[in-house]
């Protein structure tokens, strides 16, 4: 999987979710799928020993870009509910 797949890979996931209309549950709910998530691992072992690129670099950040995406939308979600 080259980086430009890996990166826009978990952005299609996350339109997948909001293309489908969901309800807050099933935002609360998502969850990358494994294959997604290991990609993620895998880039993050590699920058803890210092073998990244700069195009693993970038999609390193695409991942976290979209992991704090989520966390904003699903915190705002939590403050509308009211917990």
């Amino acid at each position: 999987m080259s980086t430009t797949e890996g990166a826009s890979r978990v952005f299609d996931e996350i339109a997948q979710l909001f293309g489908s209309g969901p309800n807050d549950e099933q935002i609360l709910n998502f969850r990358p799928s494994a294959d997604v998530a290991q990609r993620a691992s895998q880039l993050l072992s590699l920058n803890r020993t210092g073998q990244m690129d700069d195009d693993l670099k970038h999609e390193l950040d695409q991942y976290e870009h979209a992991e704090l995406l989520m966390r904003m939308v699903k915190a705002r979600i939590r403050e509308r509910q009211g917990g």
